[in-house]
């Protein structure tokens, strides 16, 4: 049966999954990160986007009396020469080769040894085919190397199940004695992200205007007639110093657009007054202007030749 039993003390694995049957002559452990990796091998290789592949690979471990712990595993890279299933070609079987001598160079393998091999079926059941049985008797012979078949479902968690040599030689290759279920981790939550200050802009300091004659800060509006007015679209505004009493020109800037401007923070009642007696200068300098061009041209007319008179 499979259950979860935490791993004796001094162990070089996290508690992991327990798989015995009465048929097994030893326990299979495996920790629980290689059940992992090999699950997401497996799924990997189903959304491969070359379409759906069968995946593969070798098991390492501890080969001990009366149980075997596997500890790591390794994918074996089919190139899948004859279809979408695990089938190997003569360099996969080089490959495979490899894979079960790497402990003898591989750091990460040191002190393990190939404890056997897992492979998927997207196809059919969890059992061991002719071919299977020809790769594990050639490659896995020893009496504690076992087969893990593991067959992915889309609507349902992946199964899996091991495969042993028995007492007298044999294989039960038609089915697993057990079959288990390897459900996939539940999603981490995700972390809630602070929520942004909404704290009110820091508003940039206003350049103070300085009158050009006395260095004071004193300034005010000032206007002394039309083309002083008119300097105002062209973004220079005429000030006239409180200290000095000098009248000088500056260009715009946020400061001074204060100054020129004191009624925008004001209250609309204020705004409309002071633009009503904006509207009545305007009005007045404009009238002032066309009744000078319309005396100017009442005295060209005037001064013009005369028809002589009979």
């Amino acid at each position: 049966m499979w259950s979860n039993r935490p791993v004796a003390q001094g162990s070089q694995t996290n508690p992991g999954e327990t798989w015995r049957v009465l048929q097994c002559p030893f326990l299979i452990e495996c920790s629980s990160p290689v059940l992992d990796q090999i699950r997401r091998d497996v799924e990997s290789a189903l959304r491969s986007p070359r379409g759906e592949r069968e995946a593969g690979g070798v098991l390492y471990g501890l080969n001990e009396p009366e149980s075997i712990r596997i500890l790591a595993c390794r994918p074996l890279p089919c190139e899948h020469a004859m279809g979408p299933g695990f089938v190997l070609s003569a360099r996969d079987e080089k490959r495979l080769a490899e894979l079960i001598a790497a402990p003898a160079a591989d750091p990460e393998l040191h002190g393990l040894a190939a404890l056997g091999w897992y492979h998927s079926h997207i196809h059919s059941r969890i059992f061991l085919s002719e071919r299977d049985l020809q790769i594990h008797s050639r490659y896995f012979p020893a009496p504690f190397q076992v087969a893990l078949v593991l067959r992915p479902g889309t609507d349902r968690p992946l199964r899996a199940g091991y495969f042993f040599w028995e007492p007298g030689g044999g294989i039960h290759a038609d089915s697993s004695y057990q079959e288990f279920a390897l459900k996939s981790p539940p999603p981490e939550p995700a972390l809630r992200r602070p929520a942004p200050s909404r704290q009110p802009p820091q508003s940039t300091p206003l350049a103070e205007p300085v009158c050009r004659k006395c260095g004071g800060k004193r300034l005010r509006r000032s206007h002394r007639g039309l083309v002083e007015r008119l300097w105002v679209l062209a973004g220079i505004y005429p000030f006239r110093c409180e200290e000095c009493l000098s009248r000088s020109l500056h260009r715009r800037s946020r400061g001074l657009l204060e100054l020129a401007h004191p009624h925008a923070g004001k209250r609309p009642e204020e705004r409309k007054r002071a633009w009503l007696r904006t509207r009545r200068e305007i009005l007045l300098y404009g009238g002032g202007v066309l009744g000078f061009l319309l005396f100017l041209f009442y005295l060209i007319r005037d001064a013009g030749p005369k028809p002589d008179q009979p």
